[in-house]
């Protein structure tokens, strides 16, 4: 295939692409069936319900993951169980709801659990409250220096979401240029 064909296909390609519709959600994973399985066994095992909200949330299936996440919440009002709610809103894009989870989960917790800062920065980026986020940000390296050094930060985001590492990363730049003491 000469260059010019190639790029011909390649632009038809591209441009096909991009006008197709989104991708079906996925229907199943072994994770998932998994996680069925723990639920019909014990309907009270609320641990199973929000880790399946997550693999729901992650498989494009929003309507389903906010089903379980409100059964997970109903079952289990402690502060890392709305803190887990809170990454999955996050990722689903839900920002608003994952701040009030984020925030509801530092208040039960008294800001002493490891996540409770670095969480917020999430949702803070989400709802674009980019003061508050680097403000938790600068709590979250008081709490683990690892998040003050872009390797280790890298590192310690590496089985994010693109999205979570994608709002870490944001806010680390803009904290490590113009807010780092």
């Amino acid at each position: 295939m000469t260059h010019s064909r190639f790029a011909c296909f390649y632009l038809a390609l591209v441009l096909s692409a991009a006008a197709a519709d989104a991708p079906a959600p996925v229907q199943t994973t072994p994770k998932l069936e998994i996680l069925n399985k723990q639920i019909e066994e014990n309907a009270e095992n609320y641990q199973a319900f929000s880790n399946r909200a997550y693999v729901l949330t992650l498989l494009g299936r929003k309507d389903e993951a906010r089903a379980d996440l409100k059964k997970a919440l109903a079952m289990h009002d402690k502060a890392p169980m709305h803190n887990r709610a809170g990454w999955a809103y996050f990722n689903l894009g839900d920002y608003t709801d994952a701040v009030r989870e984020f925030e509801l989960a530092a208040k039960l917790s008294d800001h002493q659990a490891h996540y409770d800062y670095y969480s917020l920065v999430l949702g803070y980026w989400g709802t674009g409250e980019t003061q508050k986020a680097l403000e938790n940000y600068q709590l979250a390296v008081d709490k683990d220096p690892r998040l003050g050094s872009y390797k280790t930060l890298f590192e310690r985001t590496m089985e994010w979401t693109p999205l979570e590492q994608r709002a870490m990363h944001e806010i680390y730049v803009l904290w490590s240029k113009a807010w780092k003491p």
